[in-house]
């Protein structure tokens, strides 16, 4: 199990002096911890340790619980961006009906922030028409999607395969 460091708030300070920053981001200075956490009361606040070196810890006067909140959404949307990728797979005589339907899907995936790969798959002699079908069929495809987006490379022939990938437009 991974457990996160938690920063030291109040009474979890050790140190006799801390460098104090206050509440608007001024740096008030090295003072003596009970001072320090008289003035974070005094406000209603709570004293966070934010950084702990060799020297003096720096210490910030602010409410702890809003602090939290805001770091564990900062480190949600970094891993939402962090995501893998979502293939979309259709054939030639894939429905229209069917094409609206991934193309929300994608639309989707795209928001959410996945990278997303199409591929059209093409059998028996349906090859012999494969870029002139797969190329009409993807473009159909691309003209259903809403999201702004943006394609990486241009659509690549893997086997019997015709791919293209595509990400959001940041």
């Amino acid at each position: 199990m991974h457990q996160e460091k938690q920063a030291r708030v109040n009474r979890e300070i050790k140190a006799r002096n801390v460098l104090l920053i206050d509440k608007d981001g001024k740096n008030v200075g090295n003072i003596q911890l009970f001072k320090a956490l008289n003035m974070a009361s005094e406000i209603g606040l709570d004293l966070v340790e934010v950084s702990s070196g060799k020297g003096t810890p720096v210490c910030r006067i602010m409410d702890y619980g809003k602090w939290r909140y805001e770091q564990s959404k900062r480190t949600k949307k970094n891993k939402s961006s962090k995501q893998g990728f979502k293939e979309i797979k259709f054939r030639p005589n894939t429905g229209d009906n069917d094409l609206v339907y991934r193309a929300k899907r994608v639309d989707q995936f795209i928001t959410e922030g996945y990278k997303v790969k199409l591929s059209v798959r093409f059998k028996g002699r349906e090859i012999e028409h494969m870029y002139s079908t797969g190329k009409d069929l993807l473009e159909r495809f691309l003209a259903l999607i809403t999201v702004n987006h943006k394609m990486i490379g241009s659509a690549k022939t893997e086997g019997r395969n015709i791919t293209l990938w595509m990400i959001a437009n940041e």
